[in-house]
């Protein structure tokens, strides 16, 4: 009812199987990029998405540390020591972990072989870095309170820690034992380092520094006159074997110490900020690199060049000014300065010097991201996303080509292809982000978050707002800004760039040049649209490094009465939609901006509007967990999508239109049939909020709150070949075991159904072709002597050999069948047999190892015990038969006890209808012996009654229930009430029958001809029935054999007594289906 209402009587024809006419589409929504409806033949859905590649950031703050030998930065990401290559590529990280106890500092070996590791449990750990995964060495408690620092030697031998308890010591690395212990500090040693060419140990507390002597274990100098605490500190080279220690701190002070004496003060640098970070480059090495540059214009480059007495060193230092700087040691000026590039507002944390030649340097700002330079032009050569927080907007930027394309031609065939992405995190600096690697390109100069971007249809613009109020446009190419636009009094939350791409390479040419349209959507519930410089204008700006402005907006309305929160163009550049916090959905003629329809129906606000690209539908998501489809004709709603709990953050269609992918604050990824507004699939690989999401071709983009970008690749046709691929290879084995069984192998067929973990199919050989074959070995094995039979057995199935030639794998793997079919009372004697074998054939010590076996062997007693019951009270009910044959006087229970049944002459059978000159003492002994048996008991000294037998049976029939409905409960056990004498059955027998009375009724099982009415000793045991076996389910089956044992000679019968024809239609019905027919004749009761 829901969906019909929902339903409009006109929809879009794609969605209900009806074709809108071309020139309908033309005129509203919903075109492709050359205008024309595509309609593919054959609409490939699909199915599923795999991830290609993820990025989750390698630092979230701490020390950072570089190994030369490795050419990697170690790094502290989420309590985790991650390794990462320069390049930045998520494959080359290596992981360093500790489940629950997390890593608070690191050093790494001079090799890059080994690496220490402080914990927050207090332990010190030792890792090898040599294989793939680093492996835990060795763990050791150091310290008696946390360790706040550790160091390696020049020659790795030795490792420094630091700790909270105000001591310094030093290890000896191959032997995991203290050398040496260095007490003294006033505060917490927060640094240790070794000098670069002595065994002497720098530690720093507070705000002075000591020297110590690892030689003569003795402090060489102490060096104070910082005035609050050291930030960093740093070794200098002067000559081969000399250098000079470099301290920064937040008394806005770098000093310059000599290592030599008593550690006297070389120079005190005033910098007037707080220092952060400090690091120390070669000149030597630099004016090297200078040559190489011979046409640089750089500052520093002709400062390089042009002094003639040059300083050993420069000092780079980062601070809370934002810059990096680089300052003389010998004269205490600055001579360079240079802006950050971070975000965050540019704060800088650390610097370091990652390169032996001092060409390359990395910067580590607030924004969590490592920016790598290069020397001594001091560019930013790469971008490392260290960490994203939240990922506000992800979108392909798609590349065009077109193949075979002829210029006078109205149209050409292009190709779409998206290698790079823009990513928009937390921060003012937004990313152009590769695929392969994640290599990063800042776009920088917003002043403030960035919270909307679109790229253009031919993907060489990139357009970002922000909560600067303005709206920037970007070159795809070269990263750089090429216009600003600025009239909004509010946050720009919306942009969108026309969808409609050129048809080809001549198309191309006319769009560069016309001017470029953008349209933008602000907090200040209006709509504006920008006419931009051409493409052309905007190409030579960014060549020449201009940045073009446009003061005003062309048009500008009121779109919605509180924020707009999304804007996109119809792919046909017809018409556009916007979508804000008002919970409505307008859609406005492209480029007039004139209203054209609203769409009602959201209950919150509306967060993305997408066209589709070959209906005349728009999808939008809401606040309200829905996504909603609507009709661009009449601007009806087509049907609701509802699956995720909590607001639907991102909508985008798939290449055919006919689904789309949904994300939402649940975390989830859906896919949706749009014909049938089912959820084709949910991928959950992010765990918060998904922000974003964008389709090109056969790639999705995605990300989220957990700072995760994930790509993602459509694999609904490997699926479906590996699916193919299966069932290909199953139809062959199937095949396979078909031949084997048909040459007579069956062991290599057991092993081959075995493998494949098919017990029905082991069953079904089992039964057709191994169960004769041993039941005759082993009767023919019984008979000695007989030597034809023991040479035909060798040509039979040998269960035995099979079952020692099984490989442990395949042990682990029958003996969990075996056990499943021991639980199943139809399969308990073939799993009976197989257990046997195996504890005969398989080694104790084989059996003993197999994985959970103890389990194992519980399951199977429980169930051995279960089954020997129902075996016994199955050999008990046998005697039943017994009673059934004296009571009607065949007495051919006393055959068990003739030693030759067939000398036995007749006056040794009982009396009775059948042999009326039988011995009646004979038989009455008989009928005890077997009521004894039923009972449990002799007549003189009962030591077991019948209602205990009925107690017994009756649990072993309710465990058989429970087996049967896999461990239901037991239903209540029921107690007979009568025992039955056995002397006065036989009795009943002898007397002769009276004839009918008026009132009688005939009972048959099947229309014969009537014949004489039932004895006395079958109306006896009829009435023993009734009492024993009432009430039991199981019981009432043996009761109908009985029945048909007692009556299988007799046909129909007149009663005299209607209390016995009660008790014969009572018992009738103890079966599942009646065995007898009753009716009444000449009575005037029922």
């Amino acid at each position: 009812a829901n969906r019909r209402a929902m339903c409009p009587r006109a929809c879009s024809g794609r969605l209900l199987g009806a074709m809108a006419p071309a020139a309908e589409a033309e005129e509203v929504g919903g075109a492709s990029a050359s205008g024309q409806r595509p309609r593919p033949a054959n609409s490939n859905l699909s199915e599923h998405w795999t991830v290609e590649a993820k990025h989750e950031g390698c630092y979230t703050g701490g020390k950072v540390a570089w190994c030369e030998a490795t050419k990697s930065l170690g790094c502290l990401y989420d309590e985790e020591l991650h390794l990462v290559s320069l390049s930045g590529e998520a494959e080359g990280v290596r992981r360093v972990r500790q489940e629950a106890d997390a890593v608070l500092t690191f050093a790494i070996d001079p090799t890059g072989q080994s690496a220490c590791t402080s914990h927050r449990s207090g332990l010190m750990r030792h890792y090898r870095l040599g294989e793939i995964t680093p492996t835990l060495a060795r763990s050791w408690k150091a310290h008696d309170n946390v360790v706040s620092d550790v160091s390696f030697d020049a020659s790795g031998n030795f490792v420094a820690t630091g700790s909270v308890d105000k001591s310094a010591k030093v290890w000896d690395f191959s032997g995991y034992f203290c050398t040496h212990n260095f007490k003294g500090h006033p505060g917490l040693v927060s640094l240790v380092r070794f000098h670069p060419g002595k065994l002497q140990l720098v530690t720093v507390s507070d705000t002075e520094l000591r020297l110590w002597d690892l030689k003569t274990s003795s402090l060489v100098g102490v060096m104070k006159d910082h005035l609050t605490s050291i930030s960093s500190i740093c070794f200098g080279k002067i000559k081969a074997a000399s250098h000079q220690l470099v301290s920064g701190g937040r008394d806005q002070v770098v000093n310059v110490w000599q290592m030599e004496e008593k550690c006297s003060l070389a120079r005190s640098i005033p910098v007037f900020e707080e220092v952060d970070g400090v690091a120390t480059v070669s000149v030597a090495e630099l004016r090297q690199a200078c040559g190489e540059l011979k046409k640089s214009k750089e500052p520093f480059v002709q400062w390089l060049r042009s002094d003639k007495r040059p300083p050993p060193y420069l000092i780079l230092t980062v601070g809370s000014k934002c810059l990096l700087r680089v300052w003389n040691p010998t004269d205490g000026k600055c001579i360079a300065t240079l802006e950050s590039p971070h975000a965050a507002k540019g704060v800088m944390r650390q610097v370091h010097c990652v390169d032996r030649t001092g060409t390359k340097i990395v910067t580590i700002g607030d924004d969590m991201n490592i920016v790598i330079w290069s020397l001594p032009e001091f560019k930013v050569a790469s971008y490392i996303m260290g960490h994203n927080e939240e990922i506000v907007h992800v979108q392909l930027i798609p590349s065009l080509s077109w193949q075979d394309a002829d210029e006078e031609t109205a149209g050409a065939k292009a190709s779409v292809s998206a290698d790079r992405f823009v990513c928009i995190a937390n921060d003012e600096h937004p990313r152009v982000v590769s695929v392969v690697g994640f290599g990063a390109s800042l776009l920088r100069g917003h002043t403030d978050l960035v919270i909307s971007c679109d790229v253009s249809a031919d993907g060489r613009w990139i357009a970002t707002g922000g909560k600067d109020q303005s709206v920037r446009v970007w070159s795809a190419e070269t990263c750089t800004c090429v216009c600003l636009v600025a009239g909004h009094t509010a946050p720009v939350a919306a942009i969108s760039f026309p969808k409609k791409r050129p048809k080809g390479p001549k198309g191309a040419a006319v769009a560069d040049k016309l001017p470029l349209i953008v349209v933008s959507g602000s907090y200040d519930k209006t709509m504006k649209l920008w006419e931009l410089p051409s493409p052309e204008k905007l190409a030579a700006a960014a060549a020449e490094g201009a940045v073009l402005e446009v003061q005003k907006a062309k048009i500008t309305v009121i779109a919605h009465t509180k924020e707009v929160n999304d804007i996109t163009i119809a792919p046909n550049n017809k018409c556009l939609a916007s979508g804000g916090q008002d919970k409505l959905v307008r859609i406005w003629a492209f480029p007039e901006i004139k209203l054209l329809g609203e769409l009602k129906g959201h209950r919150k606000a509306v967060w993305c509007v997408a066209f589709s690209p070959i209906d005349q539908i728009i999808a939008s998501s809401s606040g309200d967990a829905t996504v909603r489809l609507w009709n661009l004709r009449d601007y009806t709603p087509i049907r609701a999508f509802q699956g995720h709990t909590g607001a639907v953050l991102r909508v985008s269609f798939l290449a055919n239109g006919m689904q789309f992918m949904s994300s939402g604050a649940d975390g989830l990824l859906k896919l949706w049939q749009i014909r049938t507004a089912d959820c084709a699939a949910t991928f959950d690989e992010h765990d918060g909020k998904v922000w974003c999401v964008d389709i090109v071709g056969d790639r999705m983009l995605s990300g989220g709150s957990d700072s995760k970008l994930c790509i993602w690749r459509d694999s609904t046709s490997e699926q479906a070949k590996e699916r193919h691929d299966v069932m290909a290879e199953l139809a062959m084995k199937d095949t396979r075991i078909g031949v084997l069984i048909k040459e007579g192998k069956i062991e290599k067929a057991l092993s081959l159904a075995l493998d494949l973990d098919r017990p029905g199919q082991m069953r079904s050989i089992v039964t057709n072709y191994a169960m004769d074959t041993v039941s005759k070995t082993l009767e023919e094995q019984s008979n000695e002597g007989s030597k034809d039979a023991s040479g035909a057995s060798q040509k039979d199935v040998n269960l035995r050999r099979w079952v020692r030639s099984l490989s442990r794998e395949q042990l682990e793997k029958f003996v969990g069948i075996v056990e499943q079919w021991n639980s199943n009372r139809r399969m308990a004697p073939m799993a009976q047999m197989f257990i046997s074998l195996l504890l005969a054939e398989v080694p104790a010590e084989t059996l003993q190892k197999l994985e959970g076996m103890n389990a194992t062997c519980a399951n199977l007693l429980s169930y051995f015990e279960r089954h020997q019951a129902r075996v016994e009270a199955l050999l008990q009910k046998t005697f039943v038969f017994d009673l059934v044959l004296q009571s009607s006087g065949m007495g051919l229970a006393l055959m068990d006890e003739f030693d030759n049944v067939e000398k036995a002459d007749e006056s040794s059978l009982p009396k009775g209808p059948y042999n009326p000159k039988g011995n009646t003492s004979k038989s009455e002994a008989a009928l005890k012996s077997t009521m004894e048996v039923l009972l449990g008991g002799t007549s003189g000294d009962t030591k077991r009654t019948a209602e205990d037998d009925d107690d017994d049976s009756d649990a072993d029939e309710d465990e058989e229930e429970e087996e049967e409905k896999h461990g239901s409960d037991k239903e209540d056990e029921e107690q007979a009430k009568s025992e039955v004498d056995a002397t006065s059955i036989v009795q009943e027998q002898q007397k002769p029958l009276q004839p009918p009375p008026g009132n009688w009724c005939v009972f048959s099982h099947r229309p014969t001809p009537p014949s004489s009415p039932p004895s006395a000793g079958q109306q006896a045991h009829v009435k023993t029935m009734v009492e024993l076996f009432e009430g039991r389910k199981r019981r009432r089956l043996d009761a109908s054999m009985t029945l048909q044992q007692l009556f299988g000679a007799q046909s129909t019968f007149e009663i005299s007594d209607c209390v016995f024809a009660n008790q014969l239609l009572k018992t009738s019905k103890l079966g599942e289906r009646p065995l007898l027919r009753v009716s009444f004749a000449k009575s005037s009761r029922s």
